[in-house]
């Protein structure tokens, strides 16, 4: 009888999925790489760390371009999927959204995810792939905040009113996440002046 491929043993015997297993080696990717940096990480490092063999990141990986790659989709999936900006599209309800603006401008990075968010950055420096992959993300996040938008400026025929308060929240939610990158702490006095400028420009357009 032929074994599903999708579906592994585990030492312990437990049936371990492919998609489990891709979780495993990303969550411990992400580990290493906030330990270690991207370059100081090897394949071997991440099969320990992970328990999963080499042979078989491979087979789910071509290479720490891929796993780095999927850390960047995991990050943008949360952004997108974050319930208040979820619930406000849905709900069309504009107190939501300015919630949602609030947190995204303000948000805190942990050290790890500061320590990745580092080591992608530095990789889309000089990697192509990576900074087209930093550069669609980027544009999904955009066109999911242009699209929430709506509720602030429902008005038809004012696409470029939207797109540009969207382009502004990620531009200043951008500054405030590379202050964090470089150990800086976040002035929330300051972070709140920035969610200010937001709602004048919103304000402007409405």
């Amino acid at each position: 009888m032929m074994t599903n491929p999708s579906i592994l043993q585990t030492s312990s015997g437990s049936r371990r999925t492919a998609k489990d297993r891709r979780e495993q080696i990303i969550a411990a990717s992400r580990t290493l790489f906030a330990q270690n940096g991207f370059d100081a990480t090897s394949m071997a490092q991440i099969a320990r760390e992970s328990q999963v063999l080499v042979g078989q990141i491979y087979r789910d990986f071509a290479g720490k371009e891929d796993i780095i790659a999927a850390l960047v989709e995991r990050d943008v999936s949360e952004l997108l999927d974050d319930p208040e900006l979820i619930g406000a599209t849905a709900t069309r309800r504009a107190d939501q959204l300015y919630r949602w603006l609030h947190q995204f401008i303000g948000r805190r990075l942990d050290e790890d995810r500061r320590r990745v968010l580092s080591e992608i950055i530095s990789e889309g420096t000089r990697n192509p792939r990576i900074a087209a992959i930093i550069t669609q993300a980027h544009e999904r996040l955009r066109e999911r905040i242009a699209t929430a938008a709506l509720i602030w400026v429902p008005h038809a025929n004012r696409d470029a009113e939207r797109e540009r308060i969207a382009e502004l929240i990620l531009t200043l939610a951008g500054a405030i996440k590379h202050r964090q990158i470089f150990g800086l702490e976040v002035n929330l006095a300051v972070a709140a002046k920035l969610v200010a400028v937001v709602e004048a420009e919103i304000r402007s357009c409405s």
